[in-house]
């Protein structure tokens, strides 16, 4: 189970309060699938109900950053998103 944390408003819930809007589309993403990284798409249902970035990691879930739609994180350098 994961705890998220929406970056715009601050609720802290379980995954069940949030919709999971599925794989961020970006060039070159099965690579690092395979690194175990994952970026999806996120709607904090729970309040503010805003969309968001997220990336973790695919296996144990941990959770590296999340961002505002519109301000994407560069998790690999020279990547462009």
């Amino acid at each position: 189970m994961l705890l998220i944390t929406c970056p715009v408003c601050g609720v802290k819930a379980d995954e069940t309060e949030f919709v999971n809007g599925g794989l961020y589309a970006q060039e070159g993403a099965r690579d690092r699938y395979v690194r175990g990284i994952v970026r999806e798409w996120w709607m904090c249902d729970a309040g503010c109900r805003t969309w968001f970035g997220m990336a973790r990691h695919a296996g144990n879930q941990r959770i590296f950053a999340t961002w505002v739609r519109g301000k994407e994180l560069e998790l690999f350098p020279g990547e462009s998103a």
